[in-house]
């Protein structure tokens, strides 16, 4: 990555443009208030509206990158945090694994980067948006979890869990319950020993005895899950 600006320094430059090696134009950055960033989010040469995130574009490692739909190392990643984190009582992650995950944004070598990209940016944004007291932006993490889970499928033919789940919660974030709804119900005959899904499926559902009856059932098989705990 390679900065362009009009003055020595480049913190002090009204306009910071950043582009790739080949002087392909990433994006821009503008230091004056309010502090922003000018992406190309698709790799067209066209800069989207302003946004205060830095979020490197999925074209920018897809296309320096190795895409292999055999090498299934991010799918089993993706797989583990989830695991050990949303299906878990308790959300701990252990060294090894977020090792495993850091590596993903330093090692070149590793196949499906991108599909790694777009997962961090998203939990980039959740994480910043939560320390700064704020909701997360749907117009931004809507499309990046639509955007991954086709990346998913395209590559893989499958949607992990935790795609899934993100991805629901991003329609419910957006408001758009109905989809959501849909959405959840769809995922958990996919996957219907997740935790998480048959709590957000209890939730939406619009039945209240049939709500009533899978809350008993939540309580009785998964007491002390961390979500389950909180109906």
């Amino acid at each position: 990555m390679i900065m362009v600006c009009d003055n020595p320094k480049p913190t002090e430059s009204k306009l910071l443009f950043l582009a790739l090696g080949d002087s392909t134009l990433v994006g821009a950055y503008s230091s004056k208030a309010p502090v922003s960033f000018l992406l190309d989010a698709s790799g067209d040469g066209i800069l989207a509206a302003p946004t205060q995130y830095f979020l490197l574009p999925e074209w920018v490692v897809k296309s320096s990158g190795r895409s292999d739909a055999s090498d299934k190392k991010i799918i089993a990643l993706l797989d583990k945090l989830y695991e050990k984190t949303l299906q878990a009582n308790d959300l701990q992650l252990d060294q090894k694994t977020m090792n495993e995950y850091q590596r993903y944004k330093t090692d070149t070598t590793l196949a499906n980067r991108h599909i790694a990209l777009l997962f961090d940016n998203y939990q980039t944004i959740i994480n910043n948006t939560a320390s700064e007291g704020k909701n997360a932006p749907p117009e931004i993490c809507l499309p990046l979890m639509q955007q991954l889970s086709q990346e998913c499928r395209l590559l893989y033919n499958n949607v992990p869990v935790i795609v899934c789940i993100y991805l629901g919660e991003s329609l419910l974030n957006a408001g758009r319950k109905d989809d959501a709804r849909a959405h959840f119900k769809v995922s958990l005959d996919q996957y219907p020993n997740s935790i998480p899904l048959m709590v957000y499926n209890y939730r939406l559902e619009q039945d209240p005895s049939k709500q009533k009856s899978m809350l008993e059932q939540l309580k009785k098989k998964y007491p002390r899950h961390w979500m389950v705990m909180d109906l």
